[in-house]
């Protein structure tokens, strides 16, 4: 029996216990993939100096990396993601996540519950169709980024590394794109060689740390030597292979993922690691020698491609 003079407090809705448990698993799912995009402690370790890696330490192949953002991260859906923005960064809201706090406190669910009924306001008069999981994980998508704006602004050396290996990567997409056009042209058994490829096995573009607007191509040790061969086949014949601002560099130090490891010996090349050594043990290179990483382009020219871009 209760009081009249006393103000009955309603209980939580169930509704709201199942949304924050749904919140929790898609909250999972998105760590798992900022992890992968954070950067790799197991490379940061190594030396950048071949002579300073011992061969104790590379002798057993298990050289690797996590699985990469391509591999590990759900595939996100363009549309869906600019609608949130545009929704979220809108003049007239005034709802916008908070960064400093989980994805679990009380006005960040506000958000991603407000953000959902807008979106089903604005999908109502489109020819797309989304799921409510759908919905809710493309805004916790977006929170990880606000909280990612908000850690990066609490440590600004992380953020330059992420934002340097975010432009690497984009540049081995770009550097993938363009010989995948390029070897189209080509005759079938190199178009052949080409199947399987990922961008994960594209060269490293590096800004130079001694010419301003020089990229320095630093292709990956654990790449296959008839790949490599190809690459510099289709670079010899494409404009941006030749541009006069990109010059070949000493190998990267990049780690393969699981992926790659299980590519066929033409692509990868399982024995990386011992040549490593070997290198560290005669380290003789030259800084400032182009011809010293990369044979002469002129002998890989067979045909002129002019429609690269």
């Amino acid at each position: 029996m209760s009081l009249p003079f006393i103000k009955q407090v309603p209980a939580t809705p169930p509704i709201l216990a199942n949304q924050v448990e749904e919140l929790d698993l898609d909250m999972e799912e998105e760590e798992k993939e900022e992890e992968s995009m954070s950067p790799n402690p197991a490379v940061d370790s190594i030396d950048s100096t071949p002579s300073s890696i011992s061969s104790r330490s590379l002798v057993p192949l298990t050289l690797t990396r996590p699985r990469g953002l391509k591999n590990s991260r759900r595939k996100r859906d363009l549309f869906l993601s600019k609608l949130v923005h545009s929704i979220h960064n809108h003049v007239s809201n005034n709802k916008r996540f908070n960064g400093s706090e989980s994805i679990k406190s009380s006005w960040n669910i506000t958000v991603v519950k407000f953000l959902v009924e807008k979106l089903k306001l604005e999908l109502a008069k489109s020819s797309h169709h989304y799921t409510d999981k759908e919905l809710k994980g493309a805004c916790v998508a977006y929170f990880l980024t606000k909280r990612r704006e908000y850690r990066n602004a609490m440590n600004p050396f992380r953020s330059l590394k992420e934002r340097e290996e975010k432009k690497l990567r984009s540049r081995r997409y770009r550097l993938f794109a363009n010989r995948s056009a390029i070897v189209r042209l080509f005759p079938p058994e190199k178009q052949r060689l080409w199947e399987g490829v990922t961008e994960e096995l594209m060269s490293d573009e590096e800004d130079s740390l001694h010419e301003p607007g020089v990229w320095v191509a630093r292709s990956p040790r654990f790449r296959g030597k008839e790949l490599s061969e190809l690459c510099y086949y289709i670079d010899a014949n494409s404009k941006h292979g030749t541009k006069t601002n990109r010059m070949y560099g000493p190998p990267s130090d990049r780690l393969p993922s699981a992926d790659v490891q299980v590519l066929p010996p033409h692509l990868y090349n399982p024995d990386f690691p011992l040549e490593l050594v070997a290198q560290a043990q005669d380290f003789s290179l030259v800084s400032g020698q182009q011809k010293a990483f990369c044979p002469d382009l002129n002998s890989y020219i067979k045909v002129k491609v002019e429609k690269d871009d």
